[in-house]
C-alpha cells in the first residue's frame, strides 16, 4: 500500500518543480499551500534531501529549492524512498512461501498487476506532475 506520506513526498516535489529552477520556497509555504501539516513537510523534506532531491538554505531568505533534474525523478523512486518496496499484495514479498504457492491461481494475476503499476509509476517523472499541475491553472 502506497502511504499518505509517499503522496505528500510527491506533492512537495512536484510543487518545487512547479516554480522556474532554482526558486527557494519555505516549508512553511509548502505547507500552506499544498495543506500538508508542517512538521510531516520538514520530516518528508530530510528524506528527499537525503536522495540528493532537494536542499535547504537556513534563515531569512532560506528555503527549499529542487537540486535534482524533476524530469528524472519518477513516482516509483519517491515513493520506494519514503515507503520501501512497492507491493499490491504480500505474497509477492514474503519470505517464507506460502501453502498454496505452486498452486495459487491469484499469484500470476497479482504478478502482473504488480508489474503493470510499477510500470506506471516508472513512467511518470516529477516533472510531470508539476506540468500537468500548471495545464490546470
Amino acid at each position: 500500500m502506497i502511504t499518505r506520506k509517499a503522496e505528500y513526498a510527491i506533492i512537495i516535489l512536484a510543487e518545487l518543480a512547479s516554480h522556474p529552477e532554482g526558486t527557494v520556497i519555505t516549508s512553511k509555504a509548502i505547507a500552506e499551500k499544498r495543506s500538508i501539516p508542517f512538521n510531516l513537510v520538514v520530516q518528508l523534506l530530510a528524506v528527499t534531501k537525503e536522495a540528493g532531491w532537494t536542499t535547504g538554505t537556513r534563515g531569512p531568505s532560506g528555503g527549499i529549492r529542487l537540486t535534482g533534474d524533476p524530469a528524472k525523478i519518477n513516482m516509483k523512486q519517491v515513493i520506494e524512498r519514503v515507503d520501501g518496496p512497492i507491493g499490491i499484495t504480500r505474497c509477492l514479498f514474503s519470505k517464507t512461501p506460502c501453502r498454496d504457492k505452486t498452486h495459487c491461481s491469484l499469484r500470476n494475476i497479482w504478478s502482473e498487476a504488480q508489474l503493470a503499476m510499477l510500470s506506471v509509476l516508472e513512467k511518470v517523472s516529477i516533472q510531470d506532475l508539476a506540468d500537468a499541475a500548471d495545464d490546470d491553472c
